[in-house]
Parts: C-alpha cells; sequence; structure tokens
C-alpha cells in the first residue's frame, strides 16, 4: 500500500465516539508489553504500562487467539501525549542534523516527519488507536521482521532488502492484525492503526473515530502527574 501524506490526513474528518481508554496489559495479559524506554521515560510509564483505547485492545486480544500457541504479540507503544510524540520529534530531528549536516531544515524535516509524526501536522499515537508491535515466541525473543524496531534509514520495510524468512513473519503480523481491521504504515512494519486518520484514509472511510487526546483522557488515574 502506498503512503499517504500528512496533507491528505490533515483533511479527514475526525468525529471522536469518546471511547474510553484501557490499560492493554490488564486487558489482556495474553499479550507481552515493553513499552519502548524513549516513550517510557518520557510518559513516566511503567514497562508494562500501554493505553490504548477499548476497541483496540479487544481486536488486539481477537489477534492474538489467532496466533498459534506459543506465539506473542509483543506491543512496544500505544498512547503517546503530544507532549511525547513532540519530544521524539524534535529529539529525532537533532539526530538527523548530526547524521547529516549538510541537510537543509527543510530536508531534515521532511525526513523526519515520514518516520516520527510531526504534532503541529499530525500525531496518531496521540489518539488511542495506534501500536507498535511484533511477535516472539514465549520467552519474549522477538520474530525476525527483517530489521529492528526504530530504526529509521531510507527503505527501511522494502520488501525486497530482507529474508524470506522475515519476509513470512511480517506476512503472519499482517494477516492476523488485518483480519481485525487495522492499518499498516508502509514504511515501517511494526506500525498499525485503528481508528484514527490514517486508518480512516487507508479503509476509505468517511471519518476517523478517534481524535487525539490528553493525558487526562488517556491516562486518568495520572491526573495529577
Amino acid at each position: 500500500m502506498k503512503r499517504i501524506s500528512d496533507e491528505k490526513l490533515i483533511k479527514v474528518q475526525i468525529r471522536d465516539n469518546s471511547e474510553k481508554f484501557v490499560n492493554l496489559r490488564k486487558f489482556c495479559p495474553e499479550i507481552i508489553v515493553k513499552i519502548e524506554l524513549e516513550s517510557r521515560a518520557l510518559q513516566h510509564l511503567k514497562k508494562d504500562e500501554c493505553y490504548v483505547r477499548k476497541t483496540v485492545a479487544i481486536k488486539l486480544c481477537a489477534a492474538q487467539k489467532t496466533l498459534q500457541k506459543g506465539l506473542k504479540l509483543l506491543v512496544l507503544d500505544g498512547y503517546r501525549s503530544i507532549e511525547a510524540q513532540r519530544k521524539m520529534h524534535e529529539h529525532f530531528c537533532r539526530q538527523l542534523k548530526r547524521r547529516h549536516p549538510k541537510w537543509s531544515e527543510k530536508k531534515i524535516l521532511s525526513f523526519a516527519d515520514l518516520f516520527v509524526a510531526n504534532p503541529d501536522k499530525i500525531t496518531l499515537h496521540s489518539t488511542g488507536g495506534v501500536v507498535d508491535l511484533t511477535i516472539c515466541d514465549s520467552k519474549g525473543r522477538q520474530f525476525d521482521m527483517g530489521s529492528e524496531i526504530y530504526l529509521f534509514p531510507e527503505n527501511l520495510s522494502a520488501p525486497k532488502k530482507i529474508s524470506a524468512i522475515a519476509r513470512k513473519n511480517r506476512a503472519l503480523l499482517k494477516r492476523c492484525l488485518e483480519k481485525q481491521g487495522f492499518v499498516n504504515y508502509p514504511l515501517e512494519w511494526w506500525h498499525w492503526s485503528y481508528g484514527d486518520a490514517y486508518w480512516a484514509a487507508a479503509l476509505k472511510k468517511r471519518h476517523a473515530i478517534y481524535a487525539p487526546a490528553s493525558v487526562e483522557k488517556a491516562m486518568p488515574a495520572r491526573r495529577k502527574k
């Protein structure tokens, strides 16, 4: 599937359905949750603390049940506050500047926006409808997917660059998630959406059903933090 640009996503209508957020680890204990370090630190999360919309949690539970015995979905990120998303985007821009000192500010920003959503344009993780995930065995050992999660060189997810085993494993992840209505962001094999603007645009829905949410809505127990 061809990537949908931020410019098109901005035009997608959003009618938030006010669906509540749930703690995925508590909602579906069969799934392994191990939040990525940067997101965890920025949001003061426990390692296995992940919030998503309730329907997303239900669908992930259903996807887990389609996997053969001994295989687990491993979720590495879900909801991110807009503030956390902004800091991650800024951090990635600084990394690009160090790596490519001759790049213009425009080129750095354009490239960064491909891999870490710029909340000045669009933010998807902040809706609670996005999860970053992979498949692992019962001991938590991740399947070979051809690349590690959260590495951002060009052509990172290009099938021609990965082995037959990795292609097979990506196909397994794709099969179990698409069956539940999730949509993949094509530059990142691990990034899957349900209910957000990307999902709505990809499936030609009339509108998205999840808008970006505040920390107070997504993590009510952390309201005072």
